[in-house]
């Protein structure tokens, strides 16, 4: 086959990762009964003349008091302000603010590794939406009934401390408004059965009868299960013998007693359908890319299609698990047989329904699954297939991502792993491009690096889609301060140089071992944008970037290193314990970018700006060193020696900037050395000094900058440069090259 070089010129574009949150009920409708009981208590004379007439309630309200005012500014607050919490509502606007500021595509992440929780409406199993993400206001047959509207459960203002939602009373409430609904539902299609719902719903019900008999099947069972014994959960393997397959005759007569909740569990699906096809539409009239995410091995043993399919898709005698003795205690597919490939096929075709772009989160886990035997304590696990056996590693991703791709779905993927799945896997990529399809490679700055270095960003490939962070990895404050909440993150803070030098190579902010982690105290607004500014203007394809990141990059100071922006620890298989409640937490306070949006028109169009890598000079004496051009217009980020902020380093010198200088001693003790320009790099920085010139070192690690200037030749500055440290302190040189 001819392979097609594909042009991937004038595509740079930007992607934001939002969380996914459950919408349980629209901020507006809790705010109005919380403003109805203030006015009652502030007007009750008031309310009492006007009782029936909307909007009335204030005509002859007497404002002298300042009781009576401020509980018109409460309600008047409680009707205007958000917050965004995460509900439907919210979401569409944070789909419209990332839209004018520039973003093309939003990855709907779940907010924690718990994939097989309700974490997103794709998450529950690989069939069926997960109701949690159900809006209930705007299901038609409940808007249109002001019984069923009543019985909504409002959300509260405020939160738990662990700012979850617990949805058990939710959850219950919505299965008897959705029965109730479902039964008007079927009333009204019986009478006019030629009306456009009625059509719609028996297209999408003969579509896909079979799946959503089981699902209905399950959710029956399950629910009869968990109210009538003991020592049950959700997970079938813990059930009475006679409900584990759903060909017993004990399953077949609970069905048939329960046929109502078989209709309204295929009326809930079709209302959660409606929805989602309708969150997709709004992205295509914004002309921007739904993207989902799908992690390998997520369908547990309470969900449906295990249930149904164990004897053939399912291999319950295994588990999935990681080789790091994670067992995630998820049944283990049957990958060799046709019924497997048949399963991920309709499974791809329904997402296609609802998204444009499938992000294959554990894309090495479709590779090779890492299995272990159930109920087997004893039992270290095993690759299926052999880590040497890289071609049939390759065949099995790439068969995956093909089928993706044939269906007319976009795919991107987490490529990262060991080294034998990630090379595998990042093979079948790579042929997949050359064949003409286009997928852009993961890559994570904070996980890709090599004896703790970090390359050049600048020097990738533009068939790269690079990641600030990811769903599962802390924030990128988190990071640079190696701290999330009060707990230090050992996987950032070690060795000891990880944070200069990923601060120093990827953002062109030079920092020193003694300047990290950084403290949250000390970041700045200044900070932020820069660091956004440089990682948006990196050449690659598409730039990927956390909402919490945007958020805690222009709001440091407010947001820190707390825990509510972020839950995850990397490299562990789920968040905070929180079962039974919604596992998601609140969005940042996203209406407060709003001032900056033209800030971030600018950062998200990704138009180059100034970058210079740093790297290192030659030394003798155990220094930390970093040398680096300063380009006309780029922006030196600092440490203020008297703030201790991190802020724009403002040119107050005569002459011109040539050069950053970094010569740091990390050790206690007090040193003496040399460092010389480097003369083996891909920037000749001796040639950025004349010989016959005179330059002005200046050192803006001192708070007596004045009394820290030093005077060389440009002779002398290209020779060893002799330096005397005391332990744990740094040279920050600025050097001005001096008018004749």
């Amino acid at each position: 086959m001819k392979k097609k070089i594909i042009d991937f010129t004038q595509k740079k574009y930007s992607k934001v990762i939002v969380p996914i949150f459950a919408s349980n009920s629209s901020s507006v409708f809790s705010r109005i009964d919380d403003s109805i009981k203030l006015l009652i208590a502030a007007f009750p004379s008031v309310l009492k003349v006007f009782p029936e007439v909307e909007g009335a309630a204030l005509k002859n309200v007497d404002l002298s008091t300042g009781i009576k005012q401020a509980a018109l500014k409460t309600v008047l607050g409680y009707l205007t302000k958000r917050d965004y919490s995460g509900n439907l509502e919210d979401y569409i606007y944070v789909i419209h603010f990332l839209h004018d500021i520039g973003v093309k595509s939003i990855v709907e992440f779940p907010f924690t590794q718990k994939h097989q929780s309700t974490t997103s409406p794709f998450s529950a199993s690989s069939f069926g939406l997960e109701l949690d993400y159900l809006v209930l206001e705007l299901v038609p047959e409940i808007q249109d009934s002001p019984e069923l509207l009543a019985m909504i459960p409002k959300r509260p203002i405020t939160y738990e401390n662990d700012l979850s939602s617990d949805f058990r009373i939710h959850r219950e409430a919505r299965r008897v408004i959705l029965k109730k609904a479902a039964s008007k539902f079927y009333q009204e299609i019986v009478v006019d059965p030629t009306s456009q719902r009625a059509q719609t719903f028996k297209f999408y019900v003969d579509k896909y009868d079979k799946k959503l008999m089981r699902n209905a099947e399950f959710s029956v069972v399950q629910s009869k299960v968990l109210d009538n014994y003991e020592n049950v959960n959700p997970d079938f393997r813990t059930w009475p013998e006679k409900y584990r397959s759903p060909d017993s005759p004990e399953v077949k007569k609970l069905i048939t007693l329960h046929s109502d909740d078989i209709l309204a569990h295929k009326y809930g699906q079709f209302c959660i359908h409606e929805q989602q096809l309708f969150i997709k539409q709004l992205y295509e009239l914004l002309g921007m890319e739904r993207e989902v995410n799908i992690a390998f091995g997520i369908d547990p043993a309470a969900s449906a299609d295990v249930w149904s399919l164990q004897d053939t898709v399912f291999n319950l005698k295994y588990e999935l698990g990681a080789d790091n003795g994670q067992n995630w205690h998820v049944p283990a597919y049957n990958v060799s047989t046709d019924a497997y490939i048949d399963f991920v096929k309709e499974r791809l075709e329904y997402l296609s329904e609802y998204a444009h772009v499938i992000f294959f989160d554990h894309l090495c886990g479709y590779s090779t699954q890492y299995i272990y035997e159930r109920g087997n304590a004893e039992d270290k696990g095993r690759w299926e297939v052999e880590k040497w056996d890289a071609w049939k590693m390759r065949d099995n991703a790439k068969y995956l991502l093909k089928m993706a791709l044939d269906l007319g779905l976009k795919v991107g993927g987490e490529t990262l792993g060991d080294y034998a799945r990630q090379q595998a896997v990042e093979c079948a990529i790579h042929e997949l491009n050359c064949e003409g399809y286009n997928i852009p490679e993961m890559f994570v700055a904070p996980h890709k690096n090599y004896g703790d270095n970090y390359g050049n960003n600048m020097n990738l490939s533009q068939n790269i889609e690079l990641f600030l962070t990811t769903h599962d990895l802390p924030t990128i404050v988190q990071i640079i301060c190696g701290t999330r909440g009060n707990e230090a993150i050992d996987e950032f803070r070690s060795p000891k140089t990880k944070i200069a030098n990923f601060m120093s190579q990827q953002f062109g902010i030079i920092t020193t071992p003694n300047q990290t982690p950084l403290s949250p105290g000390h970041l700045s607004q200044e900070l932020g944008i820069a660091m956004l500014e440089v990682f948006m203007s990196y050449p690659v394809e598409a730039v990927t970037i956390p909402l919490q990141d945007i958020f805690a990059l222009m709001f440091p100071e407010e947001v820190g290193t707390n825990l509510y922006f972020n839950m995850n620890h990397a490299g562990t298989p789920t968040g905070l314990d929180n079962e039974m409640k919604n596992f998601s937490r609140i969005l940042p306070p996203i209406q407060n970018l709003e001032p900056f949006k033209d800030v971030l028109k600018d950062i998200f169009s990704r138009t180059v700006k100034p970058f210079d890598f740093p790297e290192r000079l030659e030394e003798c004496g155990g220094f930390f060193t970093w040398i680096a051009c300063i380009t006309p217009g780029r922006k030196m980020i600092f440490q203020n020696p008297g703030t201790k902020k991190w802020e724009i380093f403002k040119h107050t010198e005569k002459g011109r900037p040539v050069l950053e200088m970094v010569v740091s001693n990390v050790a206690a003790e007090d040193r003496v050395g040399m460092v010389k320009l480097p003369s083996d790099k891909q920037i000749d920085y001796k040639g950025q000094v004349d010989f016959a010139k005179i330059y002005k070192l200046v050192d803006i690690s001192r708070n007596d900058r004045d009394n820290n200037i030093y005077i060389k030749s440009g002779e002398e500055l290209l020779c060893e440069m002799y330096i005397s440290l005391k332990g744990n302190t740094d040279h920050h040189f600025v050097i001005y090259e001096m008018p004749n």
